[in-house]
């Protein structure tokens, strides 16, 4: 059993299950109004499917990397797992450089963290993968 790489697998799905339902339960709060114009009410349908396909990729990543984990299943797990921190590790940056670009004031660089998230989770799978190797 790999520890680092479970307990990545683990933050994964604990991130789906807020992602998926505290933070879908706030985004429904933004909802337009009946009378709001009907480009708003498209973006916010499209953001709100966009939400869920980060669930998605949160949910089934910490499936993956629980397998991984935890058993011998997939044979290739040296590649998947470095797939997989080069995946978090692109979206922490990618996180981090829109929250850079796009924040209104220093705080929201902290409030706005789902990028810590991604890079702690690269780094465990990263360092996971090494004892693998």
């Amino acid at each position: 059993m790999n520890i680092p790489i479970l307990i990545a697998g683990i933050l994964s799905l604990i991130a789906f299950f807020a992602h998926a339902f505290v933070g879908d339960q706030e985004y429904r709060q933004l909802k337009p109004e009946l009378s709001a114009d009907d480009k708003f009410k498209e973006t916010w349908v499209q953001v709100r499917g966009g939400w869920h396909w980060v669930s998605t990729d949160l949910f089934l990543s910490g499936i993956l990397l629980i397998i991984l984990a935890i058993s011998d299943i997939i044979q290739e797990k040296q590649v998947v797992l470095l797939l997989l921190s080069f995946y978090f590790f692109a979206t922490g940056l990618v996180w981090l450089g829109t929250v850079l670009l796009s924040k209104n004031n220093s705080r929201q660089l902290l409030v706005l963290g789902q990028w810590i998230f991604c890079f702690i989770v690269s780094a465990l799978i990263y360092y996971g993968n090494l004892a693998n190797a």
